[in-house]
């Protein structure tokens, strides 16, 4: 008996070696070159990349970043591009100008970089960006809306009301910029039905005097964005979330760059609360 009892120890220990060193071996470690000034920046480029599956630590002496992340859930294509949509330019990928120019002053740092020429579509010389489109990588033309959503979603969840009513500014300013002629042909049919909705949601949030009704005006705004991005895919995968406790007990819904639940209806008190209930690629 004693020698099964240790045949089926070593075995236990055996598999538990085996699962271990599988965890392991899918982590990954690199170190690569993130623009940025300050302390400031640090915070904002880690916070972008930093996810249950990655960790970011960047150095503000020499530029660059250690970026660990589980290579069988995520990839370092897919954080640097979430820290190019902050507003970093990395060795992969360039910030939108946009996102750049929201930068604070203090973090606007010289553009150096460039991306790399086998993928010409991150330079500020492709054809997205000489339409006005403004992102890392091939996307739709509707994508500086995105992102400016995803900041509005953001201050939400960190229950910023002033913030939220300056980026609602910024965004009924890019939707009076939009040029119709410059959509494709899916685009300009959803466009068509959907400019004066967005217009009024828009401008509701902006006018909102409290985060209760920017928090009601964000979730109609959402229902809008997510029909844009139905007919025009933003730069990266997107989650539709859904809160099934705001409005009454009707639910809302809203979109993230995150697959981990951020809930911009309650913020700090239920941060949890939701679910993911589509993914849009």
């Amino acid at each position: 008996m004693r020698i099964l009892n240790n045949i089926i120890t070593a075995v236990l220990l055996l598999c538990v070696s085996i699962t271990t060193y599988g965890q392991h071996t899918s982590m990954a470690t690199q170190t690569v070159k993130i623009s940025g000034n300050c302390g400031m920046c640090k915070k904002t480029i880690e916070k972008a990349g930093n996810s249950a599956d990655s960790k970011v630590d960047w150095n503000e002496d020499n530029q660059t970043a250690n970026i660990s992340f589980d290579a069988s859930k995520t990839s370092l294509d897919a954080v640097l591009k979430n820290i190019a949509l902050a507003g970093y330019d990395n060795e992969k990928y360039l910030a939108p100008a946009a996102t750049y120019a929201d930068l604070h002053g203090c973090c606007q740092y010289d553009r150096t970089l460039n991306a790399p020429p086998a993928n010409p579509e991150n330079t500020p010389e492709s054809k997205e960006e000489s339409t006005g489109a403004s992102s890392v990588i091939k996307a739709g033309n509707f994508q500086a809306i995105y992102d400016q959503y995803f900041q509005l979603k953001d201050a939400l969840v960190a229950s910023d009301q002033k913030t939220v009513a300056t980026g609602a500014a910024k965004l009924s300013n890019l939707i009076t910029k939009l040029k119709s002629s410059d959509l494709t042909a899916d685009e300009q049919q959803v466009w068509k039905a959907q400019a004066n909705a967005i217009t009024q949601h828009a401008k509701a949030l902006q006018e909102a005097k409290d985060l209760a009704k920017q928090r009601v005006a964000f979730a109609s705004l959402s229902e809008v964005v997510y029909k844009l991005a139905k007919s025009s895919k933003p730069a990266l995968p997107v989650y539709q979330q859904k809160c099934p406790m705001f409005n009454g007990g009707k639910g809302a819904t809203w979109l993230s760059l995150n697959k981990d639940v951020k809930n911009p209806y309650y913020g700090a008190q239920m941060l949890t609360c939701g679910s993911t209930i589509q993914t849009l690629q």
